[in-house]
């Protein structure tokens, strides 16, 4: 009875390490490591998930997945990765607290200006960002998540884009 557990957790290793790909070998990877007689398997249905592999020539490659998953096109990644690179170095962490003239700051990988577009207006009571549903809170803290400033920033896009027909006229690229 104490075999039965250990063959799961092996078949469940091997699962894993070799991946269910929804190919005959791993069947057969499973099989010669544990031998016919021992434990037979049946192949799961496949589900394959998108990876977007960024360029070797990307200089924020790390984010470009995330940034399809923000809502971001193929098409724009190659300037949004050098507005990523240009304005935060690709670091999610950023905070400039002093260029500005007028005192607002900038947040995140896209650099978002909280007084242009998270911080309350007067057409924009709770700040356009909230307005649109893209943060929760009034503030700009939720723009320091990775995911939440692509997706900002691809609202920001398609504001601008819509507006004066440059998506990306708000990095002034």
């Amino acid at each position: 009875m104490d075999l039965i557990p250990r063959v799961l957790a092996v078949i469940s290793a091997m699962l894993l390490f070799v991946g269910v790909s929804g190919n005959a070998n791993t069947e057969v990877a499973v099989r010669q490591e544990l031998g016919d007689s021992v434990v037979s398997t049946t192949q799961a249905p496949t589900t394959t998930t998108s990876v977007y592999v960024a360029p070797a020539t990307a200089l924020c490659g790390q984010w470009w997945e995330l940034a399809i998953e923000a809502g971001w096109g193929e098409s724009e990644l190659e300037k949004l990765d050098y507005i990523m690179w240009r304005e935060s170095r690709c670091d999610p962490t950023q905070h400039n607290t002093t260029l500005n003239k007028d005192g607002s700051t900038d947040i995140g990988l896209t650099q978002i200006n909280d007084r242009s577009w998270c911080l309350p207006t007067r057409w924009y009571p709770n700040g356009y960002l909230q307005t649109i549903g893209t943060l929760a809170k009034v503030g700009c803290e939720e723009l320091f998540d990775p995911f939440t400033n692509l997706r900002a920033a691809k609202a920001i896009y398609d504001y601008a884009k819509e507006t004066s027909n440059d998506g990306f006229a708000p990095w002034r690229v």
